[in-house]
């Protein structure tokens, strides 16, 4: 039958008004969540969904960064946040002068930086109740996965058992290599993270690392993360196991993530069950962001590209079985940059130690740079004649 017999055209036409209605009672309950915020809430929630942020954001000949209408992070709204956040973190301190934050905070004050708690307060739209909300269940899910001994610093792969190892290479949790119409990374995740570990440590800790190294990329800390979770696959046979599924949306509220949607992909009513359950576990903030994508694979594919995300960059075959092998040298590639960051500066290659030196060179020049404007500035306001300056940038 040719598409343009009339027969084909009502086929095609009542395919798109059948997708409309399952795309509107799938948007039911998400929409009673949605009805009950603040109306700048609900435009947050359709600026995450859409992209938007990314897409307005450009930069300037100062190399500012600037949306439609006003510079992107004021530095007065930063340094507000930054103290009260400060704030905050003390208030929850002594509330519980035993709790995982109080560790970290006597332990290295230092790791609690300046860009660290950026971290935390740009996941959270810079509310810092939030924020420190958040850096206490951070804190609190490290100390269970990893000990007192790693609460203060990075974790690596190396920190990785090998279950966990042995989890993360099976390419059911991904960051894929396309980003989606926002300009976001896309955390890709495979048959709801089942059947892929031992223990459900092997997964979280898994999880927490990817996390971790999202987190430390400007542009998603700034931008957020979209998720896609791709169960066109067979239902697991052990089943569901929802105490992961409820450790792991607590984990969804530690890390440093803003999550800007959620894409859980099916297409037999067993996932649907599966999603409904899930969608009841995990946080308000994110329910409203859940958009469940129907269909087979095409129509997947179809759907998830109509709304800016990267299909053609979704790891799995025609069969839906999931591909590995680009997510196996994203894990190489991570074990080699770790293994010269953690080696010793005297047992690094020339070329390794003069890249560090080319760096260090740079931040030299210019904190020099941001000290003699700062004496300049003083000698103009005190016209008292030249103002000595205490050294000069590395030449």
């Amino acid at each position: 039958m040719s598409a343009d017999t009339p027969d084909a055209s009502a086929s095609i036409t009542r395919r798109i008004i059948a997708n409309i209605l399952e795309w509107a009672g799938e948007l039911k309950w998400a929409s009673r969540d949605l009805a009950s915020m603040p109306s700048r809430d609900q435009a947050k929630v359709w600026n995450d969904l859409s992209g938007d942020e990314g897409r307005r954001r450009t930069f300037g000949a100062d190399g500012k960064e600037y949306f439609s209408k006003e510079v992107y992070e004021p530095t007065d709204v930063v340094q507000k946040a930054l103290r009260d956040l400060s704030d905050e973190n003390g208030k929850m301190s002594a509330k519980n002068k035993k709790g995982a934050l109080t560790k970290a905070l006597q332990l290295s004050p230092e790791y609690v930086n300046r860009n660290f708690r950026l971290k935390f307060l740009r996941a959270e739209s810079f509310d810092a109740r939030a924020a420190a909300v958040r850096m206490t269940l951070y804190f609190e899910e490290k100390l269970a996965l990893f000990g007192e001994e790693k609460l203060t610093r990075d974790i690596y792969l190396s920190d990785l058992d090998e279950d966990d190892l042995a989890c993360l290479r099976t390419g059911y949790l991904q960051i894929l290599g396309d980003l989606d119409m926002g300009s976001r990374h896309v955390i890709f995740m495979y048959k709801a993270l089942s059947d892929c570990y031992k223990r459900r440590e092997n997964l979280l800790r898994s999880y927490f690392y990817v996390a971790h190294i999202l987190s430390e990329n400007e542009d998603v800390q700034k931008l957020g993360v979209t998720n896609v979770v791709y169960n066109l696959c067979k239902f697991p046979e052990r089943g569901i196991d929802y105490e992961k599924s409820r450790r792991l949306a607590r984990l969804f509220k530690a890390v440093p993530l803003r999550m800007c949607g959620f894409y859980p992909c099916i297409d037999t009513g067993a996932w649907n069950v599966v999603v409904d359950t899930f969608s009841v576990i995990v946080s308000k903030y994110l329910r409203v962001r859940f958009r469940v994508i129907k269909g087979d694979r095409n129509e997947v594919m179809m759907k998830l590209k109509s709304i800016g995300l990267p299909s053609e960059a979704m790891p799995v075959d025609d069969e839906n079985d999931v591909l590995v092998e680009d997510h196996l040298a994203w894990i190489a590639d991570q074990e080699q940059v770790e293994a010269i960051q953690r080696e010793p500066a005297h047992k690094r290659s020339r070329t390794q130690r003069d890249d560090r030196t080319e760096a260090i060179s740079d931040l030299l020049a210019n904190t020099s740079s941001l000290y003699e404007t700062l004496y300049r500035t003083q000698e103009a306001k005190s016209g008292s004649g030249p103002v000595s300056f205490p050294f000069s940038a590395v030449g």
